[in-house]
């Protein structure tokens, strides 16, 4: 049995341990090295305040927008367009302001009905290709960065109207936006939307049009965010807990769907290159010429795409094709 201390030597324990006589081994040295490495490093000043079932959400959203904007770009520029979403951060508003190179083509977004701006960033690289090619150029970058002029600032409006377009369409089942530019400025310290310690959503895409390649930056303070948060959590349930059976259903009505979707189907007869004084010459009766024999089948495009050949006639009273080769994509 151990021995009991009398009050005395309890005494003199207490007044050696206080005058430092006797050492004291600490919780943390009696802990293994490897519990105490097992610590994470937490910022009070950058508190992350969206859970991961909200992020997951926001990347769908996000990633739907990608593939909105890739679809309605390339008629307007003229060329392939593949729009990539690269990252979803949390960081203060301060931060991504700081991080926007100058110039740069920076606009302010009304995000009605939700109360609150958020701002689209077009760096320089993407933004005067864009440019040069709206203007009938080959999409060249230029060597030095500088400000837009005010024709340029109009072209770089038109793009972001449609950047807004696909945003809404993006967006729609969640909520419906009628968003609209609030301003346009190059310097990014003069765009201030809230105050600079609010925590923001920051998507980071980036954009390849034809050979030139940039970057695209929406920032979403948290607070224009917060009063749909609870619809995009439960949105990521829904998706997660979709079974394979209903997956299969929802995939068939959606083929259901598309199958029955209108799209225009040309049959062109041929073509013909003239130049302005003889088209103004053309008169009721002329015949123009084209670059097709009767012998050969013709074109017949879908939405532009040259997809069947065949050969026109008639069947009734009505003008007709008959379709002898299908065009795949490898021809």
């Amino acid at each position: 049995m151990a021995d009991i201390l009398s009050q005395e030597e309890v005494d003199l324990l207490l007044n050696a341990v206080a005058d430092g006589d006797l050492e004291v081994e600490s919780e943390e040295q009696e802990r293994p090295a490897a519990e105490l490495r097992d610590t994470t490093v937490y910022d009070f000043r950058r508190p992350e305040r969206v859970s991961k079932e909200q992020l997951k959400g926001l990347q769908s959203l996000f990633e739907n927008f990608a593939r909105e904007l890739s679809i309605m770009l390339p008629p307007f520029l003229r060329t392939v367009v593949r729009v990539d979403l690269v990252s979803i951060d949390q960081l203060t508003y301060d931060e991504f302001i700081l991080s926007v190179s100058r110039p740069t083509a920076l606009s302010v977004v009304n995000m009605s009905p939700l109360e609150g701006n958020c701002v689209i960033e077009l760096s320089p690289p993407l933004v005067f290709p864009i440019v040069d090619r709206v203007l009938g150029g080959k999409g060249l970058p230029l060597s030095e960065p500088r400000e837009l002029t005010e024709i340029e600032n109009r072209i770089v409006h038109r793009i972001v109207l449609m950047i807004l377009e696909s945003l809404r369409r993006s967006w729609e089942q969640l909520i419906e936006f009628h968003l609209s530019v609030e301003t346009q400025e190059s310097d990014p310290l003069l765009v201030q939307i809230v105050a600079g310690s609010e925590m923001t959503i920051l998507a980071g895409y980036e954009l390849h049009i034809g050979e030139c390649v940039g970057s695209m930056n929406m920032c979403i303070p948290l607070v224009v965010l917060n009063p749909v948060f609870d619809q995009i959590t439960q949105q990521t349930r829904f998706i997660r807990r979709l079974s394979p059976r209903v997956a299969a259903q929802t995939r068939a009505h959606i083929v259901r769907t598309v199958k029955k979707a209108l799209t225009p189907l040309d049959a062109v007869l041929g073509h013909a290159r003239m130049n302005l004084d003889d088209v103004m010459r053309l008169r009721v009766g002329d015949v123009v010429q084209l670059d097709s024999s009767i012998e050969e089948p013709i074109g017949v495009e879908v939405d532009g795409l040259v997809r069947f050949k065949a050969h026109p006639g008639r069947r009734g009273e009505q003008s007709a094709v008959q379709i002898n080769v299908v065009v795949h994509d490898e021809d």
